[in-house]
């Protein structure tokens, strides 16, 4: 009956150490951000293209939320026509990357949205997570331009920074893109996303978002 007990006994302390070990190398990687729910509000419907700089960090954050389904949401009523919601501003999720940011040895996720006026106007969203007791809590949220002024094209997280590569808006083509990048780098500090080091400058192909 004793060997029956500690056998049992070992199998739950087993199994336990398994079921944690396994939701500590998930961590936020097991939050489908193509279904979640973001905080947005009119405001950030604002075209970028009416500021100083095409991309900046979003202080206070917004308050409200909406529902991103199958890694879309789509601004329409449910009374309206086929032909408006076809041309109703959406958002999308274009992609996800991880990494750590804060130095914790946990990895962040830097969430990477499209918005879209319906039409042929749209620029980008990035929205930092990290995982606290289980749950996602937001770190900050940056809107950048469109596809020629500042858009947010390569997502990257290396040695602790958010790197980020948007669309230089003097190398600017048209409203479709840019022949030019500007890579930042911003460090987690003090509870807010600072620039780090200096900005870096490179070639676009055309045909590149």
């Amino acid at each position: 009956m004793r060997k029956l007990l500690s056998a049992v006994l070992v199998l739950v302390v087993v199994t336990t150490i398994a079921s944690g070990a396994a939701r500590k190398t998930n961590g936020i990687r097991s939050i489908d951000f193509k279904n979640f729910s973001v905080p947005w509000d009119d405001d950030l419907a604002a075209p970028p293209s009416d500021r100083v700089s095409p991309w900046h960090w979003i202080n206070p954050l917004p308050e409200s939320l909406i529902r991103v389904v199958n890694g879309m949401h789509h601004f329409y009523e449910p009374n309206q026509s086929q032909f408006e919601r076809e041309r109703a501003p959406l958002i999308s999720v274009d992609s996800v990357v991880y990494g750590d940011l804060d130095g914790d040895g946990t990895e962040e996720a830097a969430v990477h949205l499209n918005y879209s006026t319906g039409g042929t106007e749209n620029w980008d969203y990035l929205y930092v997570y990290r995982l606290v007791r289980g749950h996602s809590k937001l770190m900050g949220i940056l809107e950048s331009g469109s596809r020629g002024y500042g858009g947010l094209g390569r997502t990257a997280i290396q040695d602790g920074l958010l790197v980020l590569d948007f669309a230089d808006p003097d190398r600017r083509v048209g409203d479709c893109c840019s022949e030019g990048y500007i890579r930042i780098r911003y460090h987690w500090r003090n509870r807010a996303f600072v620039e780090e080091g200096p900005r870096e400058r490179g070639d676009l192909p055309l045909n590149t978002r």
